[in-house]
Parts: structure tokens; sequence; C-alpha cells
């Protein structure tokens, strides 16, 4: 048992700060998106606000423990015999295949935080680490390499899911694989390093610096391009939703004017691509992981996973290629450097006393003047965010001629899938980013899922059994909420029940339920379970049906009970009645500036049922936040609601538009009503 750690002052000091900060709500967090720090292990985003207040990023995940201290992971392999026909050569194995289960949870330990906090120190003198920036959203997925239809082993998304989004949060994943399958991951969970990896793709929302730029986007032209024609697709990845942007860019619908240079191009673009996504599309079930029929695939048309699949090897591909490039001219640049200190001739020690050793001084203090904690990452396959996020107090960098940085993984996700929205915008969308404009970040970080062997060793995570007997055969059923994630259920939803019915052929009823709320959404993993067994079902087929039922309670008094539904599989989609919306407030400066506008009032009305609820959001003109986002849930079919916006004037005098209808995803609130 290892000594007890003296605790400082200043670490009781730096607790009680971080405590303090996550206690804070997430619309509090106003990150500047495109000024990440590395410090420790971590990376940091300033305030708006103030630039001496950084949040963290919690990229750390890990499988979730239990109370005993073991990992909550499960691989199961199973086998049901069966028999040949009489026609038939005589079978040498049963039917079977696997399922994994794993819970996963995203928590940065003390340790990282206290070394974050003095590293972060170093880099911006005064600054203080004030706790986690809170994501907006998350996928992960589980990657896996399996034999594709030409026998070759390849990279294969086998599984899809909702991340978890705060410190400590728990998320689940289940994946059924092929007998083939289940044989190679057993056989890989015997390594050191098992081939099965999680793959995040984290949202979080923030702000990006002015740029003197300008989007501009035909939506006429947009909506003929060939992957958004009617009858092609319904459901996409975000990845394939980039691909279709770059190809419009290059034709003219959509165009990024500059004026000036600006080394921030890919991230400009990037935005241009966020705000266009966001008026023609909406996450499906509201988060963007897709439901389970979409994931296996119907009509013959390729599943999600397999498009997933598709688009992370395109990605990874086009990334590592480039980087070639670049490693080529970066060698080229190291050479040329390398002559052209050469050619020139040192002043000899005797006559500088001692040049050669303050030389060596010199770089001894460049690198001791680097934040602790720093270790330059090495280039992989797939750079992420993190990389773009440097100490900038490291002296000694660079040289003559810069070498250039190797290219980061896509800034589209490609895990998240999107459906199109009903509602389509017409004619020319512009927006001025030269102000502090809106705008999402996806963060990707990937994580091996670790040495399992001394688990495989005791046999309780990983078992293998034959189906054969069906007296003691039992269903379990997986039941999950799709498009809700914590902070959903502490907003808008009281509880959600699920009621399962199952008829056996002997005439019996066995009947189960779970009750999902906010406490026991987070504290299961958003995982829970229904269960039924074996009672004279001599049908083995007909013993997978069952019939279940959703009753939704929400905030404000509205329940919604769903019809009952017959289903066959594993796991129960539940996707709520209600969906998240968002709508994107828009001022132009010059107008407001024009107009004498000191603050901006939006008030945003929805119903749930017959329950009126109101939103209200402020822009501070004079600060130049012109700009900002509503979110709020409205019935599955409905996508109007009502606003009102008040314009607080010089001589404290409010001009108010009026009680007014809309269903846009972008709002304009620079157009004051005309006197008179």
């Amino acid at each position: 048992m290892r000594a007890i750690d003296k605790i400082t002052l200043g670490t009781v000091l730096l607790a009680i700060a971080v405590a303090l900060a996550w206690v804070a709500p997430a619309s509090a967090q106003q990150i500047l998106l495109d000024k990440p720090v590395r410090a420790g292990e971590l990376v940091c985003f300033p305030d708006l606000n103030d630039p001496l207040v950084y949040y963290y990023v919690n990229d750390k995940p890990h499988l979730s423990m239990d109370e005993n201290g073991k990992p909550q992971f499960s691989f199961l392999r199973y086998v049901e015999n069966v028999r040949s026909g009489a026609d038939q050569a005589e079978a040498r194995e049963g039917e079977g295949g696997g399922i994994v289960h794993a819970v996963v949870a995203l928590s940065v330990t003390k340790e990282q935080i206290a070394a974050a906090q003095r590293a972060l120190v170093r880099v911006a003198p005064g600054a203080k680490l004030v706790g986690p920036v809170v994501y907006k959203s998350g996928k992960f997925g589980l990657v896996s390499s399996f034999k594709d239809t030409n026998g070759n082993m390849t990279k294969q998304v086998v599984g899809l899911g909702n991340a978890p989004l705060l410190d400590g949060d728990k998320a689940a994943v289940s994946i059924q694989v092929t007998k083939l399958g289940a044989k190679i991951l057993w056989e890989s969970f015997q390594t050191p390093t098992p081939d099965i990896s999680f793959s995040f793709e984290m949202d979080m929302s923030g702000y990006r610096s002015p740029h003197r730029a300008l989007i501009e986007a035909n939506f006429d032209q947009i909506y003929e391009h060939k992957a958004f024609s009617v009858g092609i697709a319904t459901q996409f990845l975000a990845a394939e939703i980039k691909g279709a942007f770059d190809d419009l860019k290059r034709e003219g619908a959509i165009k990024l004017t500059q004026v000036g240079e600006d080394e921030k191009l890919d991230a400009l673009i990037t935005t241009a691509y966020n705000k266009i996504a966001e008026i023609m599309f909406s996450p499906m079930g509201g988060t963007g992981t897709p439901d389970l029929s979409s994931l296996t695939g119907t009509g013959g048309q390729p599943s999600m996973l397999d498009r997933a699949t598709a688009m992370l090897k395109e990605n990874r591909t086009a990334t590592e290629q480039q980087n070639e490039k670049i490693r080529a001219e970066n060698k080229t640049i190291r050479e040329e450097n390398r002559a052209a200190a050469e050619a020139t001739t040192p002043a000899p020690a005797s006559a500088t006393g001692g040049s050669a050793k303050a030389a060596a001084g010199t770089a001894t203090d460049a690198a001791d003047d680097r934040p602790r904690g720093y270790r330059p990452r090495t280039p992989s396959l797939s750079p992420t965010y993190a990389d773009e996020a440097r100490p900038t107090d490291a002296p000694g960098s660079g040289g003559p001629v810069a070498e250039r940085k190797e290219e980061s993984a896509p800034s589209f996700a490609v895990l998240a899938s999107f459906e199109m929205k009903r509602v389509h915008q017409r004619g020319i969308f512009k927006i001025d980013l030269n102000k502090y404009t809106t705008d999402n970040l996806t963060l990707r970080f990937d994580e091996n899922i670790g040495d399992m062997r001394s688990l495989m060793k005791e046999g309780d995570n990983f078992r293998q059994v034959n189906l054969d007997d069906p007296l003691y055969k039992q269903r379990e059923l997986v039941v999950f909420v799709d498009g809700m994630n914590a902070k959903d259920f502490g907003d808008y939803v009281n509880f959600a029940t699920v009621q399962m019915r199952k008829h056996h052929q002997g005439g019996d009823e066995t009947q189960d339920e779970v009750r999902i709320d906010r406490v026991n959404f987070n504290k299961e993993g958003n995982n829970f379970k229904l269960l039924y067994g074996w009672k004279n079902d001599s049908d083995r087929r007909q013993w997978m049906n069952y019939e279940y039922q959703t009753t939704w309670s929400f905030f404000g008094g509205k329940e919604v009970v769903q019809p009952w539904k017959k289903a066959n599989a594993g796991a129960i989609n539940l996707a709520p009645p209600f969906q998240k919306h968002s709508v994107d407030l828009q001022a132009d400066p010059d107008v407001i500036t024009a107009a004498g506008v000191r603050s901006i009032t939006v008030k945003l009305f929805y119903k749930l049922g017959d329950t009126e609820q109101v939103k209200t959001v402020t822009l501070n003109a004079t600060k130049g936040q012109l700009s900002d986002k509503i979110d709020f849930i409205l019935p599955a079919d409905v996508v109007n609601y009502d606003y009102q916006i008040d314009w607080r004037l010089k001589g404290n005098r409010v001009v108010s538009s009026g009680r007014k209808s809309a269903s846009d995803a972008i709002l304009f609130v620079d157009e004051l009503p005309s006197a008179g």
C-alpha cells in the first residue's frame, strides 16, 4: 500500500475551483474553438470573455469498472448444433457467432488536471483551469479487423453508440459478430493489444474568432447535387455530406470569399460546411447515431456500418497519402536548412569566449522552457485534433524555412449520421464571418480496449456456451434510448417506461417492465434489460418474437403512450416522440451599429402537448456578440415555432417585432421594424 500523498494548499484550492466549475451549466461556457493549447496530457480551450480562463478536453476513454473494480465488458461465443439434410454432407461445425458488450467511460484523473494546471501557467502566465469542456453530443464506434469479400483483412466499424458526455459518464454498446469474426476476435484477445479499439467523435460548441471572410451558398444548386437528389438516399454520414460539399465548392455553388490572407482556410471551410449542413440536415434520432435497422441495411443497400467502414478507410488513405508528400517536402527543407547552416562559418570558441557552449546552452534552455509533460506526438495514420494544440512557449522551434505540418484527419465526422430536413432552403445564403461566430468542433480520439488476458483466464467476462438445451434458455433484451443523452433527460424528460410481454406457445405469458429516469439513465450507462425464458416454446424462431410498449413523461405534464409493437431483435431502440431542434440566431454588425442597438432579446415559444414553453437568449451588441443558438424540442412531425425579438436602443428605448411564426433553422435578428 503506497504512502498517502501530501496535499498542498494549492492542490486543495485547485480541487475546489474545479468542483465549482463543474457545477456551472454548459450554456455558461463560451469557448474559443480556434485557440487550443496543449497543457501536460490535456488539450485546453480559452474562454471567449476571459483569455486566462481555460477548459480542458476530457479525451481519456476507458472501460468502465464495476463496484468490484472489474471492467464492465463481456464477450460471449456461442454455438448452436445443426443437423444436415439427407442430401447434404455431414455438418462438421454448428452455427454460431459472438456478442461483445462494453460499457465505456470518460474521465480525467486529479493528477492529470493538476499537471495540466502547472503546464498551463507556463504557456499563459496567470491562466487557470476551471473545469472540463461540456460536450454537446458524441458518438463512438468499435473498430476491428475482419476479412472482406476477397479474403483480405481490413479495418471495419462493427458497432456504433452514443458516447458519454460528462466526466464520469458511462455509455454502452453491443455488437454481434459472425462465427468467423468471433474466432478471430477470440484469438486477438489473447494478445497484449487486441485488435479492437474505440473511436470517439465528440462535438463541442463554441465560437470562432472574427475573420474577414464571407460564405455564399446557392441552395438551388446544392439540392440538385447527385448526392442529395430525391430518391438517392435519405440517410447520410457526415463524411458523405462533406464529400458532396467539396464537389459543390469546386462547382461554385458554395463560395468562401476572403479579404487578405488567412492561414486558417481549412477551419473557415469547415465553418461554412457546418452552417450549411445545419440548415439542410438534422441528426438521426437527435444525436447522429443511426437506429438498428440502418446499421444492418435493408433492400440490398449498404448498411451504415459498411458505409462508415468505407469512409474510415477512404479518409485514412487520403490523409496518409497527403502526409507522405508533406514528409518528403519536409525532408528536403531539413536538408536545405542543414546545408545553409553548415555554410555559415562559426566564430572560434577562443575568440567568442565559448560560443559553442553558449549555443548548446541555448538549445538546452529551449527544451527546458517547454511545459512539463510536453511530449511531441509521433505522426499516426490519422492525426487527431490534439496535433493542432502545441505549447506556444517552446522557443527554438522552426528554422530558416518552416516545415509544413502534417494533415489532420478530416474535420467532418465519419460515424455521425443525418437525415435531410423536409423544409428546403431556397436562393442564396450569405453569412459574414467578421465577428465571433458560433460553430461546432468535432474532436476525434481513439483508444485500444487494452490487455484482457487476465480476464480470459478468470472466465467471468469471457464465456463460451452451447445453446442446444432449450430448458435453460433465457433471453435478455437490451433497452436503450436513442436520440437523448443525460442532459436531455435533465432538461426535458421525467421518465420513460417500457413494458414487454411474451406469449409462449403453451399459452403462458411473461411480462417485464423497466423504468428509465434521470437518475438511473447515467448510472446504468443507458443500458437497461428485459427478460423472458423458455416455456414450452418448441418453435425456436417463434420464441424470439415479443411485444413492447413505451410510455414517455415530459416536463410540463405531457405524457405520450406509444402503441404496442411487435419485435424479435435482441435490442430495443427507443426513439422519443419529440426531437431536438436548433435555431441559429444571426445579426449583421453593420446594420445593428447603424440602428444604435445595444442588445437583442429573442424569445422562442414551443409547445409540449397543451403546455407552452419559452426559451430566452440575449445578444450583447456592445460586446460584439451577434450570434447564438437556441435548442428546444418539438413533436417529430412539427417544424414550426413562434418567436419575438426585442431590440433595446440608445436611450433605453425598446422596439419589438411582436410574436411571429417560423420554421427556419437560421433566424436573422437584425431586421428592425420600420418606424411609423
